[in-house]
């Protein structure tokens, strides 16, 4: 599994975050497993998991990276929102997402809230 949330620079060198980066990565990876098949809600669920898992990183040292994953984070769900409201609308649009979309939007607002 190549690890989407890695360290650039930190002044602990990662010490006291392993655990929760793996956790971020094992459910991020899962989320574009999920995308991959077609299982946007589940996909969607994952990137919330990982988003979550990165408001524990409180530590004064890790405010940034814990800032620019759950940027990373963000952005892969704005990109599976678009994706979905791009199937869901217009002439060839379908109801088989609706209800992905829907949850994509809420939690897509959520997220925006905790930023």
């Amino acid at each position: 599994m190549n690890d989407k949330i890695e360290l650039l620079k930190c002044p602990k060198e990662g010490i006291g975050c392993e655990d929760h980066r793996l956790v971020i990565n094992r459910d991020y990876c899962a989320s574009q497993n999920y995308m991959h098949d077609k299982d946007y809600s589940r996909s969607i669920l994952a990137l919330k998991n990982a988003f979550h898992k990165t408001t524990e990183l409180n530590e004064t040292s890790c405010l940034n990276c814990a800032r620019l994953f759950r940027s990373t984070i963000t952005e892969s769900l704005e990109y599976i929102h678009e994706d979905l409201l791009n199937m869901s609308t217009g002439i060839l649009g379908t109801k088989r997402f609706q209800s992905s979309f829907e949850l994509a939007v809420n939690v897509l607002m959520e997220m925006k809230r905790e930023i």
